[in-house]
């Protein structure tokens, strides 16, 4: 389309990139632009312009509604004034996000490519005339070029789900541990909802070795629960490991098959809660 003052065309923009930043309690994103401001040889007198920013609207996978992000604003000054010769600019956007808006572009996004759309809104001034401008560009962003854009950004420091995920600094007893965490985040961000399950119970059941220095603490962190007695008298600690151990039994049926009872699909929902829970017992059992 291009951003016509009047009559008259004066420039296009594109968007050259889009980056992810974090910010102090939430993030940014960055919409670099590449705006050709177009020559004038016949008018005496320039065009103007003056973009105030962007309504951003984002889509995800097919069949879901284009979503409303925000209000996209320019860092500097945003201006256009034509010349008797071709020019060019690279102005950027900025949209703040709180860490909830990010993790609901993943719900949109659900192991798929995003597509953000803005439509620049602004003020033109022609012959002394006073126009409203706009235009209407958009960028598609692969899902491996978004993931790798949340890792950059820290988002996956503390995941989306807001529970601490990725160990620092591990002994060489906990990187079972970390390396597994790690891998079922992977996963889940590649919609690999099966595998991240699957992976859960690795790292539950790491963890568990670690922490409770036992490896087989999960039959015994569960054995008091099939007697109401045994249950009664449970101290804090025994409860908190059958949590654990209850968190590995459920991964289990994502790490056999069919013939052993096993479950083969997860929906994202599930991989999340068990992600989130797994990722919550590490941080528990770190903080002891």
């Amino acid at each position: 389309m291009g951003i016509d003052v009047g009559l008259r065309n004066v420039a296009e923009v594109r968007i050259q990139g889009v980056t992810l930043r974090s910010t102090v309690g939430g993030y940014e994103i960055v919409f670099g632009l590449m705006v050709n401001i177009l020559a004038d040889e016949i008018s005496s007198q320039a065009s103007q312009a003056s973009i105030i920013g962007a309504q951003v609207s984002v889509a995800g996978r097919e069949g879901v509604p284009e979503t409303k992000l925000g209000f996209a604003r320019p860092e500097g000054p945003f201006d256009i004034v034509t010349r008797s010769h071709r020019a060019k600019s690279t102005p950027s956007l900025h949209l703040y996000l709180q860490p909830a808006q990010i993790a609901a572009l993943e719900a949109l996004r659900d192991r798929g490519d995003l597509t953000f759309r803005l439509l620049l809104t602004g003020t033109g001034w022609e012959k002394k005339q006073t126009h409203r401008v706009d235009d209407e560009i958009s960028h598609p962003v692969s899902q491996s070029d978004w993931i790798k854009k949340l890792r950059e950004a820290g988002a996956r420091d503390v995941m989306l789900l807001e529970v601490p995920l990725t160990l620092r600094n591990v002994s060489e007893e906990w990187e079972s541990v970390a390396a597994g965490l790690r891998l079922a985040e992977e996963q889940f961000l590649n919609g690999n909802y099966l595998g991240c399950v699957d992976t859960c119970r690795t790292a539950m059941q790491e963890l568990g070795s670690v922490f409770f220095q036992d490896k087989d603490w999960a039959d015994k962190a569960l054995a008091p629960l099939a007697s109401h007695s045994d249950r009664a008298k449970m101290l804090k600690l025994e409860r908190e490991k059958a949590l654990f151990a209850n968190v590995r039994h459920y991964t289990s049926l994502a790490h056999h098959g069919p013939s052993e009872g096993g479950e083969l699909s997860y929906a994202r929902t599930e991989a999340q809660f068990l992600l989130t829970l797994t990722a919550a017992a590490v941080a528990r059992a770190r903080a002891v």
